[in-house]
């Protein structure tokens, strides 16, 4: 009965099955890379040569954006590697920079912002979701620059995830280089393995 019934559903409208929202499902439940919360087998401390590695994982979906999400069910995942000049890490507390501003890195641009950053970007959009939700983020930590003040909370190479943050609040305000960003802050939830030994035990 219950494949008949699905059957009928199918001939009805097709794309039933292929959208999550009419079938009553987050992402999270029905696209395992957008999935909230701990992924099995990946535990705080957990550590990944590479972007890749950790996209394979699921623990971040993205191989080059910082944010994971949809501007629909919010973020799933943020990597925070030193990227923005307005980053400010904190290990339990962090204020993480939005998407977008910048020339693209991977062809001589520089942390600088160049644009202003909005809410409209989806990336940016899907992290504010956070705030009215309160569901919270993986965090995963690359590699920072050296002499940057984040390089103590930082793995020496490779990106470790390190827990679950709450977004509390989402923002507009003037960066350094006075154009507007998309501001986070973010604080690292209780009852996880404490950062000291993640980072004591991190390559």
């Amino acid at each position: 009965m219950a494949m008949e019934r699905m059957r009928q559903r199918f001939s009805q409208d097709p794309s039933y099955f292929f959208d999550e929202t009419k079938m009553n499902l987050t992402a999270s439940e029905s696209n395992p890379s957008g999935r909230a919360g701990h992924i099995p087998g990946h535990p705080p401390g957990s550590w990944y040569v590479n972007r890749a590695e950790c996209s394979k994982a699921r623990v971040h979906g993205k191989t080059v954006a910082g944010i994971h999400g949809s501007k629909d069910n919010g973020a799933y995942s943020i990597c925070i590697s030193g990227g923005y000049e307005d980053d400010y890490d904190r290990g339990d507390f962090i204020v993480y920079t939005g998407t977008g501003g910048q020339f693209d890195t991977s062809f001589g641009g520089g942390r600088a912002q160049r644009e202003d950053q909005s809410f409209t970007h989806p990336d940016n959009a899907a992290l504010a979701k956070n705030v009215e939700t309160g569901r919270p983020v993986r965090v995963i930590r690359g590699p920072v620059p050296k002499g940057h003040e984040a390089r103590v909370y930082a793995p020496s190479s490779g990106y470790r995830y390190d827990g679950l943050y709450k977004v509390t609040k989402a923002y507009l305000a003037k960066g350094r280089s006075g154009f507007q960003i998309c501001r986070y802050e973010l604080e690292r939830l209780p009852n996880q393995v404490p950062l000291k030994e993640i980072i004591r035990n991190s390559p």
